[in-house]
């Protein structure tokens, strides 16, 4: 267990780091001109850190969070932020759990101290998991009638093969139909750890405030430190998969293996991606598919970075009779990357067009809380924005042309197509 606490400054961006006596984090950052305060807590424990018996659990749990502690009722945890105005909620991904709320700043406490009850102190009451598993069902349904978004998931079922990276967060109705309330209590006891948790708040506040309120309500908290056991994902075989469906119109996903998180080439990667097929209407892919060829309504491609591991996709969706030309388009835009400097010219717009949207990000206090939380548990530091757009300024044509010939080397590439049943 750490002994005492201190307070620091993070380095890049600016805030203040204050470590409790039990391990946890305290991440701060004043902000101006709001009344508005946001506060999450980040916990480094995911889909990922289930066991085979599990499948779901972190969901499942992130769902229950809500249902009663032991002080409150469901009722109860749903309104006491609601009545003032504010927004309590969470979500689970492949490697954290995350649960947060945004409230006028006159109610901060409040947020905090119930951020910390339902977190640390939910009872997990078998009849409410008995209710919360048949809105999962739903939700799991629903799910399937989504394929833009299923397509992603199998897709890394596929690329992280027989490893937990490739579950689907959301379980299925099997693997979630048999677990009860003890088994939530053991996920807590087996992937949560006091030092492997971030409380990250960007609000109107005075420091002396916050750290006053989060030692109130954190410092009192007892669990182990230590860390999760992690399995690094191997590299799995090539795949080139047609999968038939009753859809209307044909889904595909081009995708591979890419950098970690601490890799000195993610920045590049990040704007290979995004001039390729990043949300911007000038797209190399969006111009290309769309605007010149009217193969599809939209098409991008998204870059995915994790601790041990990467993967990039591009997603489209068009007429059946169109698949097979929209493919061909898209590897041939990928090959020109990977054999043809940009201009710099060209890489300036591409760089200014990024650069903005970093900023506008910024912008953001909510998304200021979400990226401190991020990135102190993924990289235990957060780079300033003039780092990053320093970083952005200095990336090359060669940069950029060696990246997606390492990415998009014929080898490296992996295939997953919806195939309309009824054309």
């Amino acid at each position: 267990m750490f002994n005492g606490s201190s307070i620091e400054t993070g380095q890049g961006l600016e805030f203040e780091l204050i470590t409790l006596s039990n391990g946890i984090r305290v991440a701060f950052r004043e902000s101006f001109h709001t009344q508005i305060a946001h506060a999450g807590i980040f916990i480094n424990a995911g889909s990922r850190d289930e066991f085979e018996n599990e499948v779901g659990i972190a969901h499942l749990l992130e769902h229950m969070l809500f249902k009663g502690t032991h002080k409150r009722n469901s009722h109860q945890v749903i309104n006491r932020l609601e009545v003032v105005g504010g927004d309590l909620n969470a979500f689970t991904t492949k490697d954290k759990t995350v649960v947060h709320a945004s409230v006028v700043k006159e109610h901060f406490e409040r947020a905090i101290e119930l951020l910390a009850d339902v977190t640390f102190n939910s009872s997990f009451p078998e009849k409410e998991l008995a209710k919360e598993k048949k809105v999962i069902y739903e939700e799991i349904d629903m799910y399937f009638d989504s394929p833009d978004e299923q397509i992603f998931d199998d897709f890394q079922e596929h690329l992280y093969k027989n490893h937990p990276l490739g579950n689907n967060i959301l379980g299925s109705r099997s693997s979630i139909e048999n677990l009860h309330s003890e088994d939530l209590r053991k996920f807590v006891r087996h992937a949560y750890y006091a030092n492997e948790i971030i409380v990250s708040v960007v609000a109107p506040i005075s420091l002396k405030r916050v750290e006053k309120i989060c030692r109130k309500y954190f410092e009192s908290i007892v669990l182990p430190t230590g860390q999760i056991n992690r399995v690094v994902p191997q590299i799995s075989s090539t795949f080139d998969l047609l999968v038939e469906k009753q859809l209307s119109q044909a889904h595909a996903l081009i995708g591979g293996n890419a950098f970690p998180l601490n890799h000195d080439k993610r920045p590049v990667t990040m704007l290979l991606t995004n001039l390729l097929g990043g949300p911007g209407m000038n797209s190399i892919l969006n111009l290309d598919l769309r605007e010149k060829r009217a193969y599809t309504y939209g098409v991008d491609c998204s870059y995915q970075a994790l601790t041990d591991s990467g993967f990039f996709t591009i997603y489209w969706s068009t007429e059946d009779k169109n698949m097979k030309k929209s493919r061909k388009v898209i590897l041939g835009l990928m090959d020109k990357l990977a054999n043809d400097k940009l201009s710099e010219t060209q890489l300036k717009k591409y760089k200014t067009q990024f650069q903005g949207q970093l900023i506008m990000a910024e912008e953001s206090n909510s998304s200021m809380m979400f990226v401190i939380g991020r990135s102190l548990l993924d990289l235990g530091y957060v780079d300033s924005l003039n780092d990053i757009l320093s970083r952005v300024q200095q990336i090359t044509p060669e940069e950029i042309r060696d990246v997606a010939q390492e990415l998009f080397k014929a080898e490296n590439l992996s295939f997953l197509t919806y195939q309309p049943t009824d054309n």
